[in-house]
C-alpha cells in the first residue's frame, strides 16, 4: 500500500488537542495561562473545574435536602394513623373560639407548639368531654411544628384505638406491616407524637374498665422509648378514671413534664352536634 492511499483516523482526544491553543492571557485568580478550544473564548481550566465542582456540590445538597424532607417533614402525612379524614384540613385558623375557655385553650396550645419547635421536650395533655376540639388543636400543633422546625422534625398523629386495632388485625395476617414492633418503632422514632383519644383503645370508656395487659405492654414500650421526646395526649378521661385504667408507672410517663401544660375543657360543649333533639 502506497503512502498516498493510507487514511489516518484521529481519536476525538487527538482532535481536541490539535484545536487547543494557549493564550497569552493569565487567570488573575490562579495565575495560569488561559486556553482556548475550537476558537472559543479563552478560559481558565482551574476556574472551570471549580465551577463544575460547585454545581455538583449544589446538586448533591439539593438531593440531600429533599431526602431529608421526605424522611422528616413528610412523616405527618405519610405515616399518621387515624380514621377521621377531616383532620387533614384542620388548623389554628379554622378552630372556632366560641367562649373564653376555647379562646384561652387555643392560645395555650399555640404557645406550646411554638415552644416545641424551639426544642421543648415536655408532654402536653388535653382533657375534657368528647367533641370539644382536642384532636383539632393537637393536629394544629403538629402542623405548626412541622412547618417551622429547623431542622425538620418527624411529626406524627395516631389514634390509639386505630393503632391497637391494626396491631391485633395483623395477628392473623402474615403480610401486615402493622406489627407490634413496627408500631413501637414508628411511634418512638417520631420527634413529636400525638396519641389521640387515650382510653378509647379499651372499648367503652368507664372508670371501672382497665387496660388489658397487652395494651399496657404496648403503651409501656412506646412511652419508655419517648422519655426524652415530647408527646401530646388527648383523652376524655379524668385523672381519677385514668388512675383506675392504667398503672401508676405508665401514668407517670404520660404526664412527664405536663404540669403547667395541661389543656382542659370543662365548659365547652360538643362542637360536632349541630342538630338539637
Amino acid at each position: 500500500m502506497t503512502q498516498e492511499n493510507t487514511t489516518t483516523f484521529s481519536s476525538p482526544k487527538d482532535v481536541f488537542k490539535s484545536r487547543l491553543t494557549v493564550s497569552d492571557e493569565t487567570c488573575p485568580i490562579h495565575n495560569i495561562e488561559l486556553v482556548s478550544a475550537f476558537g472559543r473564548e479563552p478560559i481558565c481550566i482551574e476556574c472551570k473545574r471549580t465551577a463544575l465542582e460547585e454545581r455538583e456540590n449544589t446538586l448533591v445538597e439539593e438531593i440531600m435536602k429533599e431526602q431529608n424532607r421526605i424522611n422528616t417533614y413528610d412523616w405527618l402525612n405519610k405515616h399518621s394513623i387515624y380514621l377521621d379524614q377531616t383532620l387533614q384540613h384542620v388548623s389554628f385558623d379554622n378552630y372556632k373560639t366560641n367562649d373564653s375557655e376555647t379562646k384561652a385553650n387555643k392560645e395555650k396550645a399555640l404557645k406550646i407548639a411554638r415552644e416545641y419547635y424551639q426544642g421543648a421536650t415536655y408532654n402536653t395533655i388535653f382533657t375534657g368531654k368528647p367533641g370539644t376540639g382536642k384532636s383539632h388543636l393537637s393536629m394544629s400543633m403538629l402542623k405548626i411544628v412541622n412547618e417551622n422546625s429547623k431542622p425538620y422534625k418527624k411529626c406524627l398523629f395516631v389514634s390509639i384505638d386505630e393503632v391497637m386495632r391494626k396491631i391485633k388485625d395483623g395477628f392473623n395476617k402474615r403480610d401486615s406491616m402493622y406489627t407490634e414492633e413496627y408500631i413501637t418503632n414508628l411511634l418512638t422514632s417520631a420527634d413529636l407524637l400525638v396519641i389521640d383519644d387515650l382510653g378509647a383503645e379499651t372499648g367503652a370508656i368507664s372508670s371501672d374498665k382497665m387496660a388489658t395487659d397487652f395494651t399496657t405492654k404496648v403503651l409501656y414500650s412506646i412511652m419508655n422509648g419517648r422519655m426524652n421526646k415530647p408527646t401530646i395526649i388527648t383523652t376524655n378521661l379524668t385523672s381519677r378514671e385514668m388512675a383506675k385504667m392504667y398503672d401508676q408507672k405508665l401514668i407517670s410517663r404520660f404526664l412527664r413534664g405536663a404540669e403547667g401544660h395541661a389543656i382542659k375543657f370543662d365548659k365547652t360543649n360538643d362542637k360536632r352536634l349541630s342538630v338539637e333533639f
